[in-house]
C-alpha cells in the first residue's frame, strides 16, 4: 500500500494506492496546509477538491479517465447540488464516472467532501 500525502494539517493521507490497482482519495475544499475551506460556496470547494485531485493524479501517473467512482457528501445537498453538478460536468467532460451524492452533516464550515476511486494501469 502506498500513501500519497499532501501538506495537510490533518492526520490522514489524501490518497492511498491499494495493491497497485486502485487509488482512493478523500478530499475536502480545505487547501493543503489550510484549516478552513476556500471561500465562495460549494462550487468553489468542488473546484478546490478537483485541483487537489489533479495533483494526486499526476503523482500516480494517471489522468481523469482513470476515475471510476465518486462519492460526494454535501452539507446542503438540495441547495448545492446544481452548482456542484456544473463543476463536476466541466471537470469530467465526456468521460463522467459513476457518482453518488449524499446529504450529510459535515465538520463545521465544510460544504463538500469527496471520495474518489481511480483504477491504475
Amino acid at each position: 500500500m502506498e500513501f500519497l500525502r499532501t501538506s495537510s494539517t490533518f492526520p490522514f493521507s489524501a490518497a492511498v494506492i491499494h495493491s497497485g490497482r486502485t487509488m482512493e482519495a478523500v478530499l475536502t475544499g480545505i487547501p493543503p496546509g489550510g484549516n478552513a475551506p476556500v471561500a465562495g460556496g460549494a462550487g468553489a470547494e468542488m473546484l478546490e477538491i478537483f485541483r487537489q485531485y489533479d495533483d494526486l493524479l499526476q503523482q500516480a501517473g494517471i489522468d481523469r479517465t482513470a476515475v471510476v467512482s465518486v462519492r460526494l457528501y454535501l452539507q446542503e445537498v438540495v441547495r448545492d447540488i446544481t452548482e456542484v453538478n456544473q463543476v463536476y460536468r466541466e471537470y469530467f467532460g465526456s468521460h463522467p464516472p459513476n457518482r453518488r451524492a449524499y446529504g450529510v452533516d459535515l465538520q463545521t464550515g465544510m460544504l463538500v467532501e469527496a471520495a474518489i476511486v481511480a483504477e491504475l494501469p
